[in-house]
């Protein structure tokens, strides 16, 4: 099942992705959390590994190649904030 995401900056600078259903838009979740967006697109499973990719058009804003790594870390339970790489 596709999902949109966010991925926030908090405000040490650590990475932190936020997952919701495709049906949401990115502006309202983005709107709904007090930390910037730094990329932002959809999500889906393919062969046990995570795949993000696309952008969000109510953010104008693109995904970044590392967020599929940083989202598989959470979904791996190594669920330490990722610092900016």
């Amino acid at each position: 099942m596709a999902m949109k995401y966010v991925m926030l900056r908090l405000d040490g600078g650590e990475l932190l992705p936020l997952l919701f259903p495709a049906f949401m838009q990115h502006a309202h979740m983005a709107q709904s959390v007090p930390a910037a967006v730094v990329s932002a697109g959809r999500v889906h499973l393919e062969n046990g590994k995570v795949i993000a990719g696309g952008a969000s058009g109510s953010l104008n804003i693109s995904s970044c190649k590392e967020d599929s790594g940083i989202i598989q870390a959470y979904f791996e339970g190594q669920n330490v904030i990722q610092q900016e790489l």
